[in-house]
Formats: C-alpha cells, sequence, structure tokens
C-alpha cells in the first residue's frame, strides 16, 4: 500500500484564515488534493477521514478545500467532468457511416485513456464507489450528464426521438454497462480502463 503522501508533495497555500481575496489560489492543484485524499481514504479508511484532515494532509486551508470539494463525495466523484467531455468531443462530431457500436468504442476510449496519475485517481475512486453504495446514489447526477449525451447521440444516429423506449432504454444500459465495467476494472485490471470498457460495450452491443 502507497503511503498517502509517499509520491506526491503537500501543498502550499493560504490557511483558512488568511485568504482576502476573491477566486482561487493558483497554486492549488484540485487533482492532487483528491489524490492525496483517496490515498488517505485507503490507509486510514473514507469514513475516519475528515475534510479538516485532508485539508491538513494537503497543506491548504479548510475554506480553500471547501472551494473545490464541498464534501468528501464531491471529492470522490470530482473526475467525472473531463471524461464526459472527451466523450462529448467524440459522439457530437458529425456522422460518418460508421456503426454505432463504433463510434461509441471511440468514445469510451478517448474519455477513458489516463495518464499514469489520474488513472491511480481514477481506480481509488471506483474502488470506493464499489464498496460504499452511497456514493454511487451522490453520483447520480453526475451518472445523469453521461446518460444524457448517450440519449442525444443515439437519437440522432437511429433516427428516432430523444423519449423513444429504444433511446432511453439503450442509453439507460450503455450507461449502467459503463459504469460497472469501471468498477470491476478498479478491482480486477492492473491494465488501463479503456480496454475493459470497451470489451464490455461489445458484448452489450452485439447484434444491434
Amino acid at each position: 500500500m502507497t503511503a498517502p503522501d509517499a509520491d506526491v508533495p503537500h501543498l502550499t497555500g493560504p490557511d483558512a484564515t488568511a485568504p482576502k481575496r476573491r477566486g482561487r489560489p493558483a497554486d492549488v492543484d484540485p487533482e492532487r488534493v483528491a489524490l492525496l485524499a483517496l490515498r488517505h481514504f485507503a490507509e486510514r479508511g473514507y469514513e475516519e477521514t475528515t475534510m479538516d484532515d485532508i485539508a491538513a494532509l494537503a497543506g491548504i486551508g479548510r475554506r480553500t478545500l471547501f472551494r473545490y470539494f464541498p464534501s468528501k463525495p464531491a471529492l470522490v466523484w470530482g473526475g467525472i467532468e473531463p471524461v464526459v467531455g472527451r466523450m462529448h468531443e467524440v459522439l457530437d462530431a458529425p456522422s460518418d457511416g460508421r456503426p454505432v457500436a463504433a463510434v461509441l468504442a471511440e468514445a469510451v476510449t478517448a474519455a477513458f485513456t489516463l495518464p499514469p496519475e489520474a488513472e491511480e485517481a481514477t481506480r481509488r475512486r471506483l474502488t470506493l464507489m464499489g464498496t460504499h453504495p452511497a456514493l454511487v446514489g451522490f453520483g447520480v447526477t453526475a451518472m445523469g450528464a453521461d446518460r444524457d449525451l448517450l440519449i442525444g447521440f443515439l437519437s440522432s444516429r437511429l433516427g428516432a426521438d430523444a423519449q423513444a423506449l429504444r433511446v432511453q432504454v439503450l442509453a439507460d444500459a450503455l450507461s449502467a454497462a459503463i459504469f460497472s465495467a469501471l468498477v470491476w476494472w478498479a478491482s480486477h485490471d492492473d491494465g488501463p480502463p479503456a480496454p475493459t470498457v470497451v470489451a464490455a460495450l461489445a458484448d452489450l452491443l452485439r447484434g444491434l
């Protein structure tokens, strides 16, 4: 088990009483704060760690931490926005006649091809989600953005209304499959996540 701060330096920043200006301090990297916290959760326990513990570990003030992450669940889910953004770039591109499954595979590969530090944080986030069901409930809104993206793509490619039964069910199935594959990957696969998710979608879409 890697110690919580073995490879990531403590961050410097204003303490809880110092900030006077508006905006976020320039020297705080939220993903590094998240990775420190995620390592600490693995070492000391998610429930046992407080936001004050995280602020002290990162070397930043409590108010600064809450500007980035208003709660521990928000910290765990904090890495989803860029993933959805990369999926958007592929799924929103003009159709080139390729099958739906091929475009989805490209989108998933783009979304989940991660640098090593982000891959570690993603694995730790998903491991927590797999063992703390309440975290999944917290992320329903975040997962809804992924579902809405899939609904728009499927509606366009299948020539069906976004509220059509086929579109709604397929979007739910794809969204659930992506999340399920990622949680499985976090605990069972030492490689990158994209191939696992692509394989899961291929199984789901076989025959579409």
